[in-house]
Order: C-alpha cells, then structure tokens, then sequence
C-alpha cells in the first residue's frame, strides 16, 4: 500500500461510514480474558464510536518503513492450516462467528507480550470502491468493486491517576477517582490490504507505535510475516558497506556524492507514494559511481547478502537524513541543508586535508554578524 491507498482506508474510519461490525477483548496482566466485547453500533453513542474510530486510525497514520510495513504472506501460510488461511476466515465471517472470533483473540493472547492490561480492538467494514473516470475524479455512483476487511488494534490499558478535575457543568473542581482509560495502540494491522485500490488477500499493512518496540511476535508469530530490518539497523548496515566497500576510496567528495544521489532517488519517487527500495543491485550501482574500487565489488553481492539478507531491501529514506548533511568531529559538529551540500569543499594545503566553508555576510558566530573579507 502506498500513502494514498492509507489515505483512502483511513478516512473511511469513522463513524457512519463503512464499518459494520465492532468487536474487543480486554486482557489483564496475567494474559487472562477479563471480557469479550459485544458492542452493538446502533446502541452506540456517537462520541463512544468517535472514540473507537479515533483509536482505530491511529493503526493507518505514521511513516511507511518506520510505523507502517507492508508484508506478504509466505505461500505455506495460504495453505490450509496457514495462518493468512485464519485471516481469510475470520475476515469472511464479518465477526459473527464467535467461535473463530475467540479462536483469534485467544491466539493474540497467546502470541502478545504485554505486562499491562490491554484491549484487543477489532472491526469489519465493507467499502464500495469508487470507479475513477479519465481525469482520475472518483465517480460515487459508480463502483466495480467491494473492500471487505479487517482491522486490528492492541491498547494497552492504564490507570489514570486520581486528582482534581474540572466538571464544565457544575462549574467547579470535582475529584475524580482512579479509571483505568484505553491508550492508543502499540501495535496493530489492516487484512487484505487496499493495492490498486483492490483487495489484496495475499499481503496485509502491519503498524508498530514505535521502532524499538515492533512486537514482532504479533508480525511472525501471529500473522506469520517478516517484519523488514529495523530502520537503525538497516543505517548501520549502510554504513559499514560504504565505509568497507569504499576503502582508502572513503572521502569528504566520495561520501557527499553518495547521500547526494540517495537524495536523488527519493526525490525521483517522491510522488509515488511508496518508500524507495534500494535493490542489491542498485547499491552496487551507487558504490561504484562514487569511489569503489572495481576489484572490491567483485565480492559485494556475496558481502550484501551476508550482512543484509539475500533479496531483501534497504530503504533509501532509512539510510540517510534528507534534510542535511552532518560533519561532525570530536571537537567540532557541522550540519548543512542538504541542497545547500554542494557549498562544502575540501582542499590540500600543505599536505593536510581541510573543509572549506564560504564566509558570508550572513554568517554569524555565536550571535555575532561576521563581514565577508575582500581584497582591495
């Protein structure tokens, strides 16, 4: 799925709109089930609902290779006993089947873990795909296809403390008493995904809150999907390849062109709404234009597999900070926009390798206004 196709699913997240069926499970610390939740919509405050929805979106918001990931299903999980086989099922039974309702709440709990209350948050919504016209304008009369899915969301749940809160109608402080309140989710997923605006049973869209907390047991072990490498990793991964690959070839010139042509692709790609995958192929490519020795690459698929994985993927916007360009020593840190990069050069005097850096009017040192020197 690309930022558009989560664009469209999210909006659709609200109440009085696509969703037919809401379903939970609250869990306590022991992973014990305290509740399964049977909410009927038509019974629902609309603020509740507004409540659930506003969790719910929070599974489809965030960046794509950081928050969002989309996975494929191996093909042994699409045999019977698989577990996109499970998905299939409980999406095909719009929630109404309590016994595959239960059979998947009992494995989130056995698979999630939490050493906190938490509440497993699950919809059924059916969106009629709009068609698009020429002018790629959505027609709302006219749709060709059907969206049914699922979406996923583990809470935790937290004590509020107790304090003085302000009541709006008694006008007034009022105590309140410790509740225990639903967090936002910390993991979550979206089955089918939406890829060319059709439902895609063989992939799902998987969302963890933060990097170092990915709960990839949910990923693996209940969804039976392999998360990509984690985006510091996947930096430091970089890293080593430029610096081993480069050699004696790993220069001021070498590196600035390196993350200058990074910055290139994904300013390429940049309206295609997808994070641009660098290839095997395509980092050998970049190596070479900008410095590798010949002679050192010839062994550089064998060196990517090993350390990244054979035909797995970095993410150029992981490798990179595209907003600047960072030199840095023990003793000095300088940071650069990174289309001003080309401003930084470097030059030989007296044997010694220095960086140089125009002196502007506008440069200032510590708050103070420098003016340019010129020869008279």
């Amino acid at each position: 799925m690309d930022k558009k196709a989560i664009s469209e699913i999210r909006k659709l997240i609200k109440p009085d709109s696509c969703i037919d069926r809401i379903r939970g499970c609250y869990v306590n610390e022991e992973g014990k089930v305290i509740q399964e939740l049977h909410d009927s919509l038509a019974s629902m405050e609309k603020e509740s609902l507004e409540k659930y929805c506003e969790i719910l979106r929070s599974a489809l918001s965030g960046k794509l290779g950081r928050n969002l990931f989309n996975m494929e299903f191996p093909i042994s999980e699409e045999m019977d006993g698989g577990r996109q086989q499970a998905l299939y099922k409980l999406q095909q039974s719009g929630l109404r089947d309590d016994g595959v309702l239960t059979e998947f709440f009992e494995s989130v709990v056995k698979h999630f873990h939490s050493e906190s209350k938490y509440l497993i948050l699950l919809i059924h919504g059916v969106y009629d795909i709009p068609s698009k016209g020429t002018d790629n304008a959505e027609m709302e009369d006219a749709s060709d296809y059907v969206y049914p899915f699922l979406l996923c969301c583990i809470c935790p749940v937290i004590l509020m403390k107790e304090g003085l809160c302000y009541d709006e109608e008694a006008c007034t402080f009022l105590d309140r008493r410790m509740d225990w309140a639903v967090q936002k989710p910390v993991s979550g997923f979206l089955f089918p995904a939406f890829n060319d605006r059709m439902p895609d049973i063989h992939s799902l869209l998987y969302y963890c809150r933060k990097q170092d907390e990915r709960h990839e047991e949910i990923s693996s072990d209940l969804l039976g999907c392999v998360l990509p490498i984690p985006e510091a990793d996947q930096k430091e991964l970089f890293k080593s390849m430029v610096e081993q690959t480069l050699g004696r070839g790993c220069n001021f010139e070498n590196v600035k062109n390196l993350n200058d042509a990074v910055n290139e692709l994904i300013e390429q790609n940049k309206d295609s709404g997808e994070p641009v995958q660098i290839e095997k192929a395509e980092m050998r490519r970049l190596l070479s234009e900008n410095g590798a020795d010949q002679s050192v690459l010839s062994d550089f698929d064998a060196a990517y597999d090993e350390a990244v994985g054979e035909g797995v993927p970095l993410m150029a916007e992981n490798l990179i900070d595209t907003s600047k360009l960072e030199v840095k020593s023990p003793s000095l840190k300088i940071s650069v926009k990174a289309e001003m990069a080309d401003m930084l050069k470097t030059r030989v005097i007296d044997g010694m390798e220095y960086l140089l850096i125009p002196v502007t009017d506008e440069l200032e040192v510590n708050g103070i206004r420098i003016l340019q020197t010129r020869n008279h």
